[in-house]
């Protein structure tokens, strides 16, 4: 597929658009709403948005075939160091053959260019029908928006377009959790500790149990990820008085094949001969937010990694639209968890990860996408939506 001129400059405003609505997770209705205006301007079948905020544009082609989604999601996360900005974060503004601002990578660049393909790929040249959703809140529950939209769905394949470059697919994604550890202690005046029990002292000594446990190893995945990210104590603050309560927070990135029980099982087994291990206790965090919609979505955060093979229809599908178009790419592990976390993962939905920009510069200032990546992103949907007939 090739773009013309109007429709590469179509590409680069609509993304610019987007890049200028902040839409934090939860406060996504303005980008939701540009989503859905530019869905019905470029002739999409059928525009909606959902209970939750979800944007879901349909496209159907002209002849019988699968229902395979593009996704992005609309949310972005907030600006951190705003000094450290070359360019208004917000502002969407083209300099050096870039976009920059919050989002251009992660992901409203990858949300633009399969938007756009899909209603470019004319519908004689598309077989089965191409969903484009316009996801919520994924940078805090990740994928659990997406699920609500592929709930009673038959979905054949999905392609989430976060960043990964031109020439990197990624076909496997690892998995993540949250582990909430809390340890009992008891009070006292700070002057005579010895009359109190110090449960900041218990969860050091059982943190450092928990850092010493071994790491899981797999020759495509590597070293598992089990890391110490928040401490907390009671009472709080904390003056004159020995703490009664420690909570602390490990954020762990997983392999195929774990499960709750299991993950739990090996901090378990690591504080198994730990002095005072009856006063701990573990369990899988929560993660929660309310919707602009008014809805909520309240979900335990455990996220299983998953693997498309080289034999899946979907997978062969891709690589060869990409071929054919001149891009040769890697496959490759995404070190992040994505919506497609919830569509392989939970789903079992095969799923791939492909998209303009780096994923290096996610979350971080001065993030951008570049113009020649993401116009050729466009022609990289357009083709895989073209070879539909093919799939199978």
């Amino acid at each position: 597929m090739n773009l013309t001129r109007d429709q590469e400059e179509e590409v680069i405003r609509f993304t610019q658009e987007m890049i200028r609505c902040p839409g934090y997770s939860g406060e996504e209705r303005e980008t939701a709403a540009v989503v859905a205006r530019q869905m019905e301007k470029l002739g999409f079948d059928k525009v909606e948005t959902d209970r939750w905020g979800n944007v879901i544009g349909t496209i159907y082609g002209a002849k019988p075939g699968p229902t395979i989604v593009f996704d992005g999601h609309t949310d972005v996360v907030p600006i951190h160091m705003p000094d450290l900005w070359e360019h208004e974060p917000y502002g969407g503004e083209i300099s050096d053959g870039k976009i920059w601002g919050r989002g251009a990578s992660d992901m409203k660049g990858g949300l633009a260019a399969c938007l756009s393909a899909a209603a470019f790929v004319g519908r004689s040249n598309i077989a089965g029908t191409i969903l484009v959703t316009a996801t919520v809140a994924e940078e805090l529950v990740i994928g659990r928006g997406l699920g609500k939209i592929l709930e009673g769905r038959k979905v054949d394949a999905l392609m989430t377009c976060e960043p990964t470059g031109m020439n990197r697919l990624a076909v496997a994604g690892v998995g993540r959790t949250t582990v909430e550890m809390g340890v009992q202690g008891l009070v006292a005046h700070s002057s005579q500790p010895h009359l109190g029990d110090n449960a900041v002292y218990r969860a050091m000594d059982a943190s450092q149990r928990i850092r010493k446990m071994p790491r899981r190893q797999d020759p495509f995945f590597g070293t598992d990820v089990i890391e110490l990210v928040e401490i907390k104590s009671r009472p709080s603050p904390g003056n004159g008085c020995v703490p009664e309560y420690c909570w602390v927070l490990w954020e762990c990135r997983l392999f195929p094949g774990e499960t709750r029980e299991t993950f739990l099982n090996r901090f378990y087994t690591a504080l198994k001969d730990f002095d005072g291990a009856e006063k701990v206790t573990l369990k899988i965090g929560r993660v929660a937010v309310d919707c602009y919609t008014g809805e909520r979505l309240d979900y335990e955060d455990f996220l299983k990694a998953w693997v498309t093979p080289p034999e899946e229809p979907f997978r062969k599908l891709v690589e060869k639209a990409l071929h054919q178009i001149g891009i040769q790419v890697e496959p490759v592990i995404f070190r992040g968890c994505t919506n497609a976390s919830v569509s392989a993962g939970d789903m079992g939905i095969p799923s791939l990860i492909y998209g303009p920009g780096n994923l290096d510069l996610a979350h971080k200032p001065n993030e951008y996408v570049e113009i020649e990546e993401l116009l050729l992103s466009v022609k990289a949907y357009g083709r895989m939506i073209e070879l539909t007939e093919q799939y199978g």
